[in-house]
């Protein structure tokens, strides 16, 4: 009766999560060390030339009006622990239609652990999705989850149950292992209480593909805009100037309402200390500007001018149509060729940095039998490998297919793979999105359901109907709420 019912808790961990906790223990195995204990987190990537405040303690707003930064969790003592024991076996699921990277993983583990039988299922969306938050909970499911962002109501709360097993002390006792390879500030944005449950596969990233004629003809300075609120406001001067013009070439259907919220990195709860987290003046300025692009036709942009012919129209600000380095790169080049001079516009985040949105994750289910080769297939999907490599066949699709790796020396394989291919002469593009690319200081992963809440309270006020203070208070009940459940 007992485990029953801790699964039925558990089975909230994916659809409505309470408050849990969980530890492990194994044997030492895989030549691994045991790890001194740990305090603090690993250093701070010295490539990354955009600084920011550590996005993953935001800004709360105290009663009197003033922000202080949330505390930063250390470490757990890891001292104790050791690798769990090699098992003969891997579950892992695949969703079709989004499976190259999982594919490929799972081929490569193959040909490095050929005593290990692996079990992979491609499913449905539906299925997965359904199977995740079903089997997960109870103890069952894939060894390594590796899925997208959507599949998962809320993986901060899903995390607060401690569902997922805490990567940190795999990673610190593999000597192969090296953060310093990766966009380690963005990973950082995902632990809760210090804890590594859930690791970034694949991000994409916030620039936009522009020129500077468009901005120019807009009175818009890229220089001066050196804040979110710069942004927002720029965004609010353009609209002035030319009121029938969209902002981007793709998401007027939600007045840009999800495209904002990424790029801003905010966060609206701390899930360390379960709380509302909400920097008010931010959240007006961003959706001051979804309400100055409300129209009723949404401003929808036909196909022939979403990717980016409608910048020389003057039809919108940016082309917010793929971000990956061909994409980045072709545009530049296109831009050129039309006579006008590309200019990409990363927007700065409300922490100074530069945020990239999470596509894909992995995490290890604590219920996982066979976690050390759960933690194997993880190191695959993170090596140059799978991060910079491409299918073995004449499309050579890349495995990454959304946005940019989350490993350094994979951006820069991909990024001058594809100059070599298409941009031979094109070495400044290269290192400029090169640059781009490995200066992303934060992550957004932004829960499904704090978004519908935003859209729920928020919307009236975007449409003009109703006033800020009325919609703001509600907003702020209903994150009350949820914070506390």
């Amino acid at each position: 009766m007992k485990t029953r019912i801790l699964s039925l808790i558990l089975a909230l961990a994916l659809l409505m999560p309470l408050a849990g906790c969980g530890t492990e223990s194994s044997p030492m195995d895989d030549g691994s060390e045991a790890i001194p204990a740990q305090s603090g987190s690993t250093e701070k990537n010295d490539s990354n030339d955009v600084s920011a405040v550590n996005p993953s303690a935001p800004v709360s707003e105290t009663e009197d009006g003033l922000e202080e930064a949330e505390e930063t969790y250390p470490e757990p003592d890891y001292s104790d622990f050791v690798m769990p024991e090699a098992t003969g076996e891997l579950i892992v699921y695949g969703m079709s239609g989004y499976d190259l990277a999982i594919a490929a993983a799972v081929d490569l583990f193959r040909e490095k652990y050929p005593d290990v039988q692996v079990k992979f299922e491609m499913l449905s969306s539906e299925e997965f999705q359904t199977r995740i938050q079903t089997e997960i909970p109870a103890g069952g499911g894939p060894d390594l989850l590796f899925t997208f962002t959507s599949v998962l109501p809320d993986p901060f709360k899903s995390m607060s149950t401690h569902i997922f097993t805490d990567l940190n002390p795999y990673f610190l006792s593999d000597t192969e292992f090296d953060w310093n390879d990766y966009l380690k500030e963005a990973a950082d944005c995902l632990l809760y209480q210090g804890e590594r449950q859930i690791v970034p596969v694949e991000l994409n990233l916030s620039v936009y593909k522009t020129s500077y004629e468009t901005l120019t003809d807009a009175g818009i300075k890229p220089e001066e805009i050196k804040t979110f609120e710069d942004y927002c406001a720029a965004c609010i001067r353009y609209h002035e100037a030319c009121p029938d013009n969209a902002l981007y070439s793709s998401g007027g259907e939600d007045d840009y309402l999800k495209e904002l919220l990424t790029a801003s990195g905010m966060r609206f709860i701390d899930y360390n200390r379960g709380t509302v987290s909400v920097n008010e003046e931010q959240l007006h300025a961003m959706l001051d500007v979804c309400k100055a692009f409300h129209t009723g036709s949404n401003h929808e942009i036909d196909a022939d001018h979403k990717a980016i012919e409608g910048l020389f129209e003057r039809m919108y600000l940016c082309s917010n149509i793929g971000t990956g380095e061909l994409s980045l790169m072709n545009a530049i080049a296109f831009i050129k060729n039309r006579g006008e001079t590309p200019c990409l516009l990363p927007v700065t985040d409300i922490y100074g940095g530069v945020t990239a949105e999470v596509v894909s994750f992995a995490a290890v289910p604590q219920g996982s039998e066979n976690k050390l080769n759960a933690y194997r297939l993880l190191k695959i999907l993170l090596s140059e490998e799978i991060q910079g490599g491409h299918e073995p066949t004449m499309g050579q699709r890349d495995y990454l297919q959304t946005g940019i790796p989350v490993m350094k020396p994979a951006i820069k394989k991909r990024t001058l793979a594809v100059k070599e291919t298409f941009f031979p002469n094109a070495d400044e593009n290269a290192q400029l999105i090169i640059h781009y690319c490995t200066s992303v200081t934060n992550a957004s992963l932004l829960p499904t359901n704090i978004y519908r809440y935003i859209v729920n309270d928020m919307s009236e006020y975007i449409k003009g109907n109703k006033s800020w203070e009325d919609c703001y208070k509600k907003f702020l009940n209903t994150l009350e709420l949820y914070a506390s459940e």
